[in-house]
């Protein structure tokens, strides 16, 4: 093969691992839905020393060295100790004690929802209160057990369900006394009213979800106020009030919610993560209110070492680690940002953002940190399956797409996530397998269907199975590039007949197509070879042939 098919080949192979990808801390659902919204006020510009700091971007070299040390600590199977023995950032001065006391919090044992429904629906609601009753008290003498009552609500109640509707309303019945029956019902109120009105700014936001909002956020007061009444001690409370506040009852009554909540429980990690949502610009405060939370939060950190993740709050909201609201992205300033240990909400956004202004050591760094504190995150964790590879590490990423195999077995995404890893490491055939499972879950994916058909064609060279796929997408989808490019290359490379009806039929179709120009130049520089190559034969011919006559 001459150097210009080699480099027709490279394009076409190189084009395989391009074309792949495109590239309060509650950790809830609803809590992660407040932070993305924006819907109150468009803020103020920020003005952020941050600017002014050295650049921290993490070496290819270190996020290596980071990647094996999370490797070997994945390979522990008690989730406390995984999230103990896991590697800090390269370079950062996390506090040991903040990180023990985030990794107990986050894996300290709650009761689930099924547990809560199997109690309420057996007639048993005064042992399920019991059970509420001793989380409440753990969380409030025990230092292990910090936040124990609000991860409890975060995970059980945080759901705008209508059959958790009917539970908690089934409950309610059964107990009129319980302070728990009432403060978990407007707990899920809120939650209710803030699927309702939806994510949009509240300029976007139609009338109707707003009516539905005010609505849900009114019966939400109702049962919070009785269960202040029955038992003022139950903090996650005050966390739905000050929700409640933001979004529909007032900021009068949510900041007077995060006044009484921290009368209560002056210690209380999420009334604080609430209440610093309350104080960003979004949401009508200011970087100086955000700062004054930080303050009054780290007074208190002696006696709960969660409040020292706060100290990522403001320089994350510097640097827009969300990359939202218009503002600039300071996304070489993330290793300054997280210097010190900040919430798994927080870092997993600066890992989306990092992946997306292709920063893949920061993402890989931040995505890995979000997934020690919070392993439920499959976003995070497809993406840093896709990332890791460039550093080595196939064997996390393979690890990640199993996980989220085992987990969720119909999403076709993840065994295209696997494929992927799979075609890192030279494993061809199981690719293959999880390809054909992905074409198979969801016929129409163009995507595995291409990137069955490389294998074939750049990889194991079975010539028709790849043509086989190459007409199939040609077929069904002959606007998209990729069935052109797969048949193009099986022409040149077998070869078979046609390769000039492809080439024009690519230059017209796709040669204004930006993300196409480098395959359309090499196509051109092809169909120029072969009308080169066609006319010197024509010439050759001619010198040869008989003179007529003589």
């Amino acid at each position: 093969m001459n150097s210009r098919g080699k480099m027709f080949l490279a394009i076409g192979g190189a084009a395989f691992i391009a074309a792949a990808w495109g590239t309060i801390e509650l950790g809830q659902r609803v809590a992660t839905q407040m932070v993305a919204n924006t819907p109150l006020h468009n803020p103020p510009p920020v003005t952020s020393d941050l600017p002014m700091a050295k650049p921290r971007v993490f070496s290819e070299q270190e996020t290596k060295i980071f990647l094996a040390a999370a490797k070997r600590a994945e390979n522990i199977a008690d989730p406390l100790q995984r999230c103990m023995a896991y590697p800090d950032p390269p370079g950062s001065h996390w506090s040991a004690n903040a990180v023990r006391a985030y990794c107990q919090y986050r894996y300290q044992p709650i009761m689930s929802l099924a547990e809560a429904t199997d109690l309420i629906e057996h007639g048993k609601a005064a042992e399920l209160d019991q059970r509420l009753s001793d989380a409440l008290q753990a969380q409030r003498t025990q230092p292990e057990a910090a936040g124990r009552l609000d991860r409890i609500f975060a995970t059980d109640f945080d759901n705008g369900s209508f059959a958790v509707r009917s539970l908690l309303d089934a409950w309610k019945r059964d107990s009129p006394s319980s302070a728990f029956a009432y403060a978990a019902s407007g707990y899920a109120y809120v939650a209710m009213a803030q699927d309702a009105r939806g994510t949009d700014w509240i300029r976007n936001t139609q009338r109707d979800n707003i009516d539905a909002m005010d609505r849900l956020t009114a019966e939400a007061d109702t049962d919070l106020q009785q269960a202040i009444k029955l038992n003022p001690q139950i903090t996650p409370v005050y966390v739905a009030m000050i929700h409640a506040g933001g979004i529909s009852l007032g900021r009068t009554y949510a900041l007077h919610a995060a006044d009484a909540g921290l009368k209560v429980a002056p210690t209380d990690f999420s009334i604080y993560r609430q209440f610093m949502w309350l104080m960003t610009p979004e949401w009508g405060g200011s970087l100086q209110d955000m700062r004054g939370v930080v303050a009054t939060g780290l007074s208190h950190a002696a006696q709960n070492p969660l409040l020292l993740l706060q100290k990522a709050d403001v320089p994350a909201y510097e640097a827009n680690v969300r990359d939202c609201c218009d503002r600039p992205v300071l996304s070489q300033q993330f290793g300054n940002v997280f210097d010190e240990v900040g919430t798994d909400t927080l870092m997993a956004e600066a890992g989306r953002t990092a992946a997306r202004n292709n920063l893949p050591t920061v993402a890989a760094v931040y995505l890995s940190e979000a997934l020690r504190f919070n392993p439920d995150r499959d976003d995070e964790r497809r993406i840093r399956a896709k990332t890791v590879i460039a550093f080595g590490a196939p064997e996390i990423a393979l690890s990640d797409a199993n996980k989220l195999i085992a987990d969720r077995p119909g999403n076709v995404r993840d065994y295209r996530v696997r494929a992927y890893a799979l075609v890192s490491t030279g494993d061809y055939q199981h690719a293959v397998t999880d390809l054909q499972t992905a074409i198979q879950l969801d016929p129409r994916d163009v995507w595995s269907q291409s990137q069955l058909g490389r294998i074939y064609v750049y990889s194991m060279r079975e010539w028709d199975k790849g043509w086989d796929i190459s007409s199939r997408l040609i077929q069904d989808h002959p606007d998209q590039p990729s069935g052109w490019i797969l048949r193009a290359s099986i022409q040149k490379r077998q070869p078979r007949a046609g390769l000039d009806d492809t080439l024009r039929y690519f230059i017209a179709h796709f040669g204004n197509d930006p993300k196409q120009q480098g395959m359309v130049n090499e196509m051109r520089r092809l169909q120029a070879e072969r009308a080169q190559a066609a006319s010197g034969g024509v010439r050759a011919a001619a010198l040869v042939r008989p003179v007529s006559g003589r």
